[in-house]
């Protein structure tokens, strides 16, 4: 493998995170960690939230963890599940969550030592999202909800059919706990009450002719909005109080005589203030900025790939960690880089 720290400075952009000026501040992106050389398909990659671990999962049920800034290795594993989709962090960082579409398990594995903490017999899951606060996570497979117990490592509770016969393809919590948002291959949302899991509303997002697919879902820190993008690639921004959708951004994922790719799961994060949303940019070659008041998108930083397959964002940490393939088609090798953002404080 090809192992590379040296910084590579991205253009400043001007955007406002605070306040209210013409002259919005940049915001300037950093390349600090990237290693090439990778073979097997890598499918998925997730940083802790405190932005010292970087995981990546690939399509031979491989894990890879790794400490930052340095990028030592610090452990392989292999999950029973034969594939890795998705990869999550717990709150606390001690536990990584992860899932696999059309596998048959699902796993919990310790950060610290790199053992499995649990094999969950649930089919096809397609996400999970960690409790703020308690010992607890979601994880969505098929049209159910299973809440998953951490600490004991098994199903605690199901809710079949949570979305009346539609796939559970995303969830969050918001901040507090007090509520799970989750999102469904037909683009529709579902707030539930936590712990009680009541529904207490619905909105469905605009369609295109092809199913949305949601692949991402964050929650601002008020719990009033919520954001969702799918496998074509558009934001849809929606109001959780009011129960409507508010504003979508457009995307266009392929760039001329690129390959399909449409694996940016979890590739969405809001600003610690909610009034911006990082998103993947324009030809999923980097990462913007979307100012959710007036609907303007601002470039962070676009990468010299040919597009990111995969991403993860760490708004306390800074960070932004995204899998690259080797040419347009998604071919190999692979390879893993991690961005610091820097925020302008004039």
């Amino acid at each position: 493998m090809r192992h590379s720290a040296a910084p590579i400075r991205a253009a400043a952009v001007a955007l406002l995170l605070a306040g209210c000026a013409e002259s919005p501040p940049p915001v300037t992106a950093e390349r600090v960690f990237a290693v090439g050389g990778i073979q097997p398909v890598v499918n998925a990659v997730a940083l802790s939230p405190d932005g010292s671990v970087v995981a990546v999962g690939d399509m031979d049920g491989e894990l890879v963890t790794r400490e930052l800034p340095s990028g030592t290795e610090r452990w392989r594993g292999r999950v029973a599940a034969g594939r890795v989709d998705g990869l999550v962090f717990s709150p606390d960082g001690s536990l990584l969550a992860s899932t696999a579409q059309d596998g048959r398990t699902f796993e919990l594995w310790r950060v610290l030592v790199g053992r499995q903490a649990a094999v969950l017999e649930i089919r096809d899951s397609r996400t999970a999202a960690f409790h703020p606060t308690e010992p607890t996570l979601v994880v969505g497979s098929l049209g159910a909800l299973h809440v998953v117990d951490a600490q004991r490592g098994e199903i605690a509770r199901t809710l079949p059919n949570a979305h009346g016969g539609e796939n559970v393809c995303a969830a969050a919590f918001s901040s507090d706990g007090q509520a799970l948002v989750t999102a469904s291959d037909q683009g529709n949302i579902g707030v539930w009450a936590w712990p009680t899991l009541t529904l207490r509303a619905s909105v469905s997002m605009s369609k295109s002719l092809e199913q949305m697919a949601p692949v991402s879902l964050v929650i601002g820190r008020q719990g009033t909005r919520a954001a969702a993008n799918g496998l074509l690639g558009r934001v849809h921004i929606v109001d959780l109080a009011k129960q409507q959708e508010e504003r979508i951004f457009d995307n266009t994922p392929e760039a001329p005589g690129h390959g399909m790719h449409a694996e940016m799961r979890r590739s969405l994060a809001f600003s610690q203030d909610g009034d911006w949303l990082f998103a993947p940019a324009m030809h999923d070659r980097g990462v913007r900025i979307l100012n959710l008041a007036n609907g303007k998108a601002y470039p962070v930083f676009t990468g010299d790939a040919p597009f990111y397959k995969a991403m993860s964002i760490s708004v306390p940490s800074s960070l932004v960690a995204l899998l690259r393939p080797g040419d347009e088609q998604g071919r190999g090798p692979y390879a893993l880089e991690v961005w610091r953002l820097t925020y302008s404080t004039r």
